[in-house]
């Protein structure tokens, strides 16, 4: 008899301490999720998504998605698109292609991803500020 109360308590003890593990502990939807932090700059990974040097429909391509079939071509506004400059009014902010947007790393969603020829920028389409660009094409240093 003395041992069932020995065991009794040593299980009673167990419950507890379980009990209070599973009270203190996060939720599984707290402790599972793990909320990816947008940036506000593109990185090397975004670089290197994009295909270099390839022929699309006989022609060569300097620059794009060659799995998607998307050729950038060069573009006169690519000149005036650098971080600090503001967007002018007269260039509408439209949104890069789905696909660029993407293949590239997750961005503040207060940003807007644009592209601009063979250039792709990180406008704040609120003020039209350039936050981040970068070149697509290696530069001919």
């Amino acid at each position: 008899m003395q041992t069932l109360k020995i065991e009794m308590a040593v299980a009673g003890a167990a419950l507890f301490a379980l009990g209070t593990f599973l009270g203190t502990r996060p939720s599984g939807a707290q402790a599972g999720t793990v909320e990816a932090a947008p940036v506000r700059a593109f990185t090397e990974a975004d670089y290197a998504v994009f295909d270099r040097g390839f022929i699309l429909d006989s022609q060569p391509c300097m620059v794009g998605l060659e799995r998607q079939n998307i050729c950038f071509s060069p573009s006169p506004l690519e000149a005036r698109i650098h971080t600090g400059a503001v967007v002018p009014l007269d260039v509408p902010l439209v949104a890069a292609e789905f696909r660029v947007i993407v293949e590239t790393d997750l961005k503040d969603p207060a940003l807007r991803t644009v592209r601009f020829g063979q250039v792709l920028a990180l406008v704040d389409p609120e003020t039209r500020v350039v936050v981040d660009q970068m070149q697509l094409v290696p530069s001919a240093s």
